[in-house]
């Protein structure tokens, strides 16, 4: 790859991480390549959005599955109280309709749960405290952002805090001088 070539890419400089993922910004609130997103990009008081992966629960009944109510624990129903009862009408339709709740392999999914207050942030453990239920189970991946359902505080910062690499930030000099 030439010297050209190479300008025309910005080189980030920084380790592979575990994980990448993507938010979709306004073109006036973009950041530099490389640069990392610090906690206190949220401030006290905000709401933000969490998305996690539920806990895996294996296979479960309809009742601990749907919260079904199961069927009377007396008189004839024997051993099937805990049944989820009818599944399908009679000769119309002839069938069960498809995502009809039933038992099943539960838990793993992917889940939003929204408006969680910002109680505090700790920037030097790279640290956000929330009010309220994160889904997921302990040391898993989860993705925090701005909520969708509250307006911003007027002391949030735009386009947010981050910190730049002295690597990357000695990059894009090194390329204007390369040309």
């Amino acid at each position: 790859m030439s010297k050209a070539e190479r300008g025309r890419f910005a080189v980030a400089h920084v380790e592979p991480k575990m994980r990448l993922a993507e938010f979709r910004v306004a073109e006036d609130k973009m950041i530099p390549v490389g640069a990392e997103i610090t906690a206190d990009h949220f401030v006290v008081g905000q709401y933000v959005d969490v998305t996690g992966v539920t806990m895996g629960k294996g296979f479960a009944g309809g009742m601990k599955r749907w919260n079904f109510g199961g069927l009377r624990a007396t008189h004839g129903v024997s051993i099937s109280h805990r049944s989820i009862g009818s599944t399908g009408g009679r000769q119309d339709p002839g069938k069960t309709w498809k995502n009809k709740k039933m038992a099943g392999h539960m838990g793993v999914d992917k889940v939003t749960t929204q408006n969680l207050r910002v109680v505090q942030t700790d920037v030097e453990r790279g640290l956000i405290l929330v009010e309220g239920a994160v889904p997921g189970t302990a040391g898993g991946w989860i993705a925090v952002r701005d909520a969708v359902k509250k307006p911003l505080p007027k002391d949030a910062p735009a386009p947010g805090k981050f910190r730049v690499h002295p690597e990357a930030a000695a990059a894009p000099a090194e390329a204007a001088k390369g040309e």
